[in-house]
Formats: C-alpha cells, sequence, structure tokens
C-alpha cells in the first residue's frame, strides 16, 4: 500500500509517544491520557509510578490522594476510579500482572478496545487490532482510507489494508503524521508527502484559506467596531463640553432681560 510505504520512510520510528517502561506503565499512561495529551501525561506518570511502581501498589491507592497526583489530566476523579479499581481487578483476577489479550484487557475497568490495542501492540508486541484514535480517524477520512466516522467500524476497514505484522507500526504513524503534518485545523498540504495520494488536498488547503479569510475578517470588524466607540465616545465628551460652556451664556441672557423688564 502506497500510503503506508511513504508513512514507513517518512516515520520509521514511529512508536507510541506515552513515556513507558512496561505494560503496566502504559495501561495507566493511556487511561489517563483520555481528553489530554501524551506531553501532559509525560509530567504526571514519573511521580505517579515512583509512589505505586506496579498494580498491587495502585490497588491501595488513597482515592483522595491518588486525585489530586492526576488532577492536572483533566476528569480525574473519575480516571483515579478507574485507576484503582483496574488495578485491583488485576491484582485479583491476573496475580498482579496486565493481561495479554483483548478480551481480558477489555474487561478491566476503565479499558476500552482502543486502549486494550495500545497496550498490545506497543507495550508487548501483539498485533490483535488497529489503534483508531483521532489522529487516525481524522487521517483515515481525509485520506479516503474509510467513509466511517465510527472508531469501531474503521478499526476492520484499516486492519484489511495492510498485513497483520503492520497494525500497530502503521498506526503510530498514522498518529505521529497527524501530529506533525495534518492537523485538525491547519493541515500543511504543501509539504505533505501523501499529498498527491490524498483526496482531500485541494479541498483541506481551501478550508484552510477560508478559515484563514473568515478570521481576518472578523478581526477586522472587531477593530471597527473599537474604532466606531472611541469615535462616538470623543464625540460625546465634545458634546458635553460645549453643552457645560452655553449654560452659563443662557443664564446671563435671561437675567438681562428681566433686568430690563424691571426697569421698563
Amino acid at each position: 500500500m502506497e500510503i503506508a510505504a511513504r508513512l514507513a520512510e517518512l516515520w520509521p520510528d514511529a512508536v507510541v509517544e506515552l513515556d513507558h517502561r512496561n505494560a503496566y506503565e502504559l495501561l495507566v499512561a493511556t487511561i489517563l491520557a483520555a481528553q489530554s495529551t501524551d506531553k501532559l501525561i509525560n509530567t504526571v506518570t514519573p511521580g505517579l509510578f515512583a509512589k505505586y511502581p506496579d498494580a498491587a501498589a495502585l490497588a491501595q491507592a488513597d482515592q483522595a490522594e491518588l486525585e489530586e497526583r492526576v488532577h492536572s489530566t483533566g476528569f480525574f476523579r473519575m480516571k483515579a476510579k478507574h485507576l484503582i479499581e483496574m488495578a485491583r481487578a488485576v491484582v485479583e483476577r491476573h496475580g498482579g500482572e496486565v493481561p495479554e489479550t483483548m478480551e481480558a484487557l477489555c474487561a478491566l475497568p476503565g479499558v476500552a478496545r482502543k486502549t486494550a490495542n495500545v497496550v498490545l501492540g506497543c507495550a508487548l508486541g501483539k498485533n490483535e487490532g488497529f489503534i483508531v484514535d483521532t489522529h487516525v480517524t481524522r487521517l483515515a477520512g481525509r485520506l479516503g482510507l474509510t467513509q466511517e466516522t465510527d472508531p469501531v467500524k474503521i478499526e476492520p476497514e484499516l486492519m484489511a489494508l495492510v498485513p497483520r505484522e503492520q497494525w500497530t507500526s502503521f498506526a503510530n504513524r498514522l498518529i505521529w503524521h497527524g501530529r506533525r503534518v495534518c492537523d485538525a485545523k491547519k493541515p500543511d498540504c504543501e509539504h505533505c508527502v501523501l499529498a498527491p495520494l490524498c483526496p482531500s488536498f485541494g479541498m483541506l488547503r481551501e478550508a484552510a484559506e477560508a478559515a484563514e479569510r473568515a478570521k481576518a475578517a472578523k478581526a477586522a470588524k472587531a477593530a471597527a467596531k473599537v474604532t466606531a466607540g472611541r469615535a462616538k465616545d470623543t464625540k460625546d465628551a465634545k458634546n458635553a463640553k460645549h453643552a457645560k460652556g452655553a449654560r452659563p451664556a443662557t443664564a446671563n441672557a435671561a437675567l438681562g432681560r428681566a433686568r430690563a423688564g424691571a426697569r421698563a
């Protein structure tokens, strides 16, 4: 497949970007990464793994303390709850070792198929499925690899495109390309090695240019509004000053007429 070949040449060393040393650490990091970024998670996990080096330690964690440690990752209460429940299940069902099958992983609290695919493919070297995250979903649609938008339906279609041994590596390369080139809002189509193969190439460029024009127009409108407001304030100030100066003259004129009437 030409797209896979070009990405392999561009990103030969693409790997999951969550720092980890074993399957347990990657499982924890992937659960935390939901609605967050790998970069942020990598700042949280060193201290977390020092405190809870394995599932047995995490299973004994205090919920409130764990919440405080993962607070910056977002949805911290739910994540802390899932981590503790996951660790307890690993200890009770699997002797403290992360299971190595899709079925067993997906049966753990807080673990869905995408997380299981990450752990199996990136930590355990098992291609049981295809990692479908937001980047893969976006690129698969833009590249015309699927018409589906549901990750559950996208996965089997991508699995059919490349040999099984390439499922994890191809997924990681799509993710790297999505982060570094095919951005959600500003795809760098001009420098994309997949541009000649991408059915969205022209449309994405036009959409990006249209977005820039709309942004510029909005900024210009806001600037014009500010300028108009300042002009109005200046005019109101001048009118107020004029009215203040006119009042004594009017009063003097009235006093003069009253004196003239009195002499008559």
